[in-house]
């Protein structure tokens, strides 16, 4: 359809188009302000400017997208590491707890082998694993396929937290425990080596302690003072406990004969050996030889007198005698 040329025309400020068609004689108007076309282009332009403010603010927008993608990513990574080092440190915090116990049970069995009794008032190391136990926040007891699927280790760390703290409390009884028994474990020790307790000499009793009839005579009786010992003659006579030798020499009736002081009220006597290996002042260890049995003195043959006297009198050696 072809247009002709449109006559313009104004009145009141419009503008009027007149389209004319070539196979129509009806003739077709439109009429227009003179501020529409001013109107027109400052809304395009000030379309184009949104749409570059828009463009420019998804632009910046997807920038800050893969910024903080990558600024998670990089958390994940650190968060990982994070993970891993706790499930570390609670491996730690389980392991020194462990010793604590096992350090608590030795100590323990070492009073209870030399014979001291825990008072009540001692520390308790268990109790310390206990509470850590018991509160559920502990390293010990702590879930670690809970903690590993939260991104959030704030109350990993405060359990962990919670956990050397009673840990630390645990390690500084048990130092204290540690110190406050060496010294008895130390003294108990001491008497305990002191203590006569071992065989003189490998033979067997043949004469015990208390009242006997007479040896030399066969008839009446007599208070036997010590216990003898069947041993050959020239077998090696060893110190029953520590101690320090009192007398080494010929006594009337125990002929050659070894006396020592144990400490503790305790002495113990050798008679009738053959041979005398210390001499007085010396010290002596448990199981060291001191003399060789014999029949010296007032004996009816070879053998080994052997005394104990606890605080100047004679009692029965065999009750020492392990």
């Amino acid at each position: 359809m072809g247009l002709k040329k449109a006559k313009l025309k104004t009145k009141n400020n419009y503008a009027t188009f007149l389209f004319v068609p070539e196979s129509q004689s009806t003739v077709r108007t439109f009429r227009m302000p003179f501020w529409f076309p001013r109107f027109t282009f400052f809304s395009i332009g000030a379309l184009i400017v949104v749409s570059i403010v828009c463009m420019a603010g998804l632009a910046y927008l997807k920038y800050q997208q893969e910024a903080s993608l990558e600024e998670i990513h990089r958390l994940a990574s650190i968060n990982g590491q994070q993970k891993g080092e706790i499930e570390k440190l609670m491996q730690s915090a389980s392991t020194l707890q462990k010793q604590l116990e096992e350090n608590s049970r030795m100590l323990e069995e070492v009073k209870k082998a030399v014979g001291i009794q825990t008072p009540s008032a001692a520390p308790d190391i268990q109790s310390d694993a206990d509470t850590i136990s018991s509160t559920g926040t502990g390293a010990l007891t702590y879930d670690l396929l809970t903690y590993s699927k939260r991104a959030d280790l704030t109350k990993d760390i405060r359990a962990l937290e919670t956990s050397f703290t009673s840990l630390g409390s645990g390690i500084a009884a048990q130092k204290q425990q540690i110190a406050d028994s060496v010294k008895p474990i130390r003294a108990q020790v001491t008497y305990l080596l002191a203590r006569p307790s071992i065989y003189p000499v490998a033979a067997a009793i043949t004469c015990s302690f208390g009242n006997r009839k007479n040896p030399f005579t066969s008839r009446g009786s007599e208070f036997h003072r010590g216990i003898d010992f069947g041993a050959p003659y020239g077998a090696t006579v060893s110190a029953t406990g520590d101690g320090v030798v009192l007398f080494s020499g010929w006594h009337a009736g125990y002929g050659r004969v070894v006396i020592l002081s144990h400490g503790y009220g305790l002495t113990t006597l050798y008679a009738h050996n053959s041979k005398l290996l210390v001499k007085q002042g010396d010290k002596v260890k448990k199981g060291s030889p001191i003399s060789k049995v014999g029949n010296t003195g007032r004996s009816t043959g070879t053998h080994l007198h052997y005394e104990v006297k606890l605080n100047g009198k004679n009692v029965n050696p065999a009750k020492y005698l392990q």
